[in-house]
């Protein structure tokens, strides 16, 4: 099969594209051309069977996606937020242009069952594909874990780092944010700066995986599991609130406690862990980025 990936931007370099595009698109072509597909990025000068349109929601990307109608004979849309409906993230070019597109394409593609929901009102054919993980980079699992002076672990985009200051007498000075830039944050913590290469070795430095989300807008509650994802397949503990992808996480991941569950009682969420397995076997199997090539595929067949 002929598969067209197309991404809004030239580059190819992980540590300078969105999140979405290095995860849901660029860290595919490997598995896609095991499968045995022919696989090109962002070259509007073939015939495709298959056009994947990744992240735009902008009036310019409806353009783009009637124009890949011209070259392909099935056009998909990969989205990993919920433009469908406003929210703080979501003003009404992302809306009216989300809906366009939707009306367009043959099928979406979404990370999570909340965005999919949204989608089924614009699209009958939703598929969900949870952020998939390369289990080459991500290879070596944690071998000990240090409970009783555990070093906890964040990651991600510094904006987003403010619900840790809530755990600031548990976190000042025993956690490693990973992030693209420090945080403004009330407590004392390392920093790492972000980098695909150096992220599993950063990771591993964590002993447990300190993730707690503020659960107030539709932006938050359908992200993916990714942030947590990570750490899972390492065999990393997490504490966490309870997003629905995390959920659907745990159902392959023992090591996983939810703050909701212990009344926002950090430390009753850690001596829950200690009495837990943190065997990554089945997490890493569930979320596999061959797996998931192989049923985006065949989705996309249709």
């Amino acid at each position: 099969m002929r598969i067209g990936l197309f991404i809004p931007t030239w580059r190819r370099d992980y540590d300078r594209v969105q999140s979405a595009i290095w995860i849901r698109a660029l860290q595919m072509i490997e598995p896609l051309r095991a499968l045995g597909h022919d696989v090109s990025v962002n070259n509007p000068l073939r015939r495709y069977d298959v056009a994947i349109y990744h992240r735009g929601m902008l009036r310019k990307s409806v353009h783009v996606v009637r124009a890949l109608r011209h070259i392909a004979t099935r056009v998909y849309w990969d989205t990993c937020v919920d433009y469908f409906q406003r929210h703080e993230a979501a003003g009404d070019d992302h809306v009216e242009s989300s809906r366009a597109i939707a009306g367009i394409v043959d099928g979406i593609c979404v990370p999570t069952e909340g965005i999919a929901e949204s989608a089924r009102r614009y699209n009958d054919n939703v598929f969900v594909m949870p952020d998939p993980v390369d289990l080459q980079h991500f290879s070596a699992v944690k071998s000990a874990i240090n409970w009783d002076e555990p070093v906890f672990g964040w990651s991600g985009v510094a904006v987003k780092a403010p619900p840790l200051d809530a755990y600031a007498m548990l976190l000042d000075g025993r956690a490693l944010v990973i992030a693209e830039k420090p945080p403004a944050l009330s407590f004392r913590f390392d920093f790492e700066r972000w980098t695909h290469v150096g992220f599993p070795d950063a990771l591993r430095r964590c002993d447990i995986a300190f993730l707690p989300r503020t659960l107030e807008s539709t932006y938050t509650i359908n992200n993916s599991s990714f942030k947590a994802l990570v750490f899972a397949v390492l065999g990393i503990p997490i504490v966490a609130n309870r997003l629905p992808s995390y959920e659907m996480m745990a159902a392959h991941y023992d090591g996983i406690a939810f703050l909701e569950d212990f009344g926002g009682d950090a430390n009753a969420a850690l001596q829950a862990l200690r009495r837990r397995s943190v065997d990554p076997t089945r997490v890493r199997a569930a979320y596999d980025r061959f797996g998931w090539a192989e049923k985006l595929t065949d989705w996309c067949r249709g």
